[in-house]
């Protein structure tokens, strides 16, 4: 089939337009009249291209970096957290009321494995229960360490910045601590004085250890309030490691009193330990 021939008329309009186009570009090259319509035309293609990134591409870009700024503020925030941690752990160590070391001046920079100074190990928790904790008799608590210079943690003393909390029965992946309130567990205390000492066992409650004694025995006279410490007996505990106080004293009968002292540490008011051989 043979293609259509445009007619005289179509001719004649096509040839008109052109003319007209011819004309526009004229006078456009020649005066610049129609400076102003291709200025506003760029102008309004530019604010179309900036409003449709506002409102779209902007806030998801937006939400992506707040998003990622929180996560560094929290990160930054943790970090600070654990290096003022560390820092309690030492100050605890070398206060007045402790004497864990007579050296002073060795207690620096436990986290730095390669500093000379590493002196106790450092362990962040990792699981406790808290409702057996608050609730029942077994108090266990476990911890990984993130810092260690030594081959074998058992039976080293667990503390943190307010000080004993426990001791390491179970030396794995992650070290079992039996805390000093649980019922399975006995500390050797003294008073100050070091004319009264007992066997402090776990009370299965929160914060709470229980010496029993004879009041026949031991004639030293024990009011509220009276501080307990260790007495270094047992090979576990540093000596003069202050304990708690006095909170509560049972009579039971004339040959038993139970005396009930709380804890200065409590175990869940923070997240590292520091892990220590006496």
């Amino acid at each position: 089939m043979a293609g259509k021939i445009p007619t005289s008329g179509q001719k004649i309009l096509y040839l008109s337009f052109v003319f007209l186009g011819s004309i526009i570009f004229y006078f456009d090259f020649t005066t610049n009249s129609f400076q102003s319509i291709k200025n506003g035309y760029t102008s309004f293609k530019i604010s179309s291209i900036f409003l449709i990134k506002e409102t779209t591409i902007e806030p998801f870009k937006n939400f992506f970096n707040l998003t990622k700024s929180k996560e560094n503020l929290i990160q930054e925030n943790n970090n600070l957290k654990e290096a003022l941690d560390i820092s309690n752990l030492n100050n605890y160590l070398i206060s007045k009321e402790n004497i864990f070391y007579k050296d002073k001046n060795i207690i620096q920079y436990p986290i730095d494995k390669k500093n000379s100074s590493f002196t106790y190990s450092i362990a962040k928790i990792k699981y406790i229960n808290h409702n057996i904790f608050n609730c029942c008799d077994n108090h266990r608590m476990y911890i990984e360490l993130i810092s260690s210079n030594l081959s074998s943690n058992l039976e080293s003393v667990v503390f943190n910045n307010s000080g004993i909390i426990g001791q390491v029965i179970t030396d794995e992946k992650y070290l079992e601590v039996i805390l000093l309130t649980d019922i399975d567990h006995s500390i050797p205390i003294k008073s100050k004085s070091e004319s009264f000492y007992c066997n402090a066992r776990g009370s299965g409650r929160a914060n709470i250890i229980i010496c029993s004694y004879n009041p026949l025995v031991w004639d030293e006279d024990i009011l509220l309030g009276k501080e307990f410490f260790t007495s270094g007996l047992g090979g576990i505990f540093p000596k003069d490691i202050i304990i708690g106080n006095v909170v509560n004293i049972i009579d039971i009968d004339s040959t038993k009193k139970d005396l009930e002292i709380k804890l200065f540490a409590d175990p869940l008011e923070s997240d590292l330990f520091g892990v220590i051989r006496n």
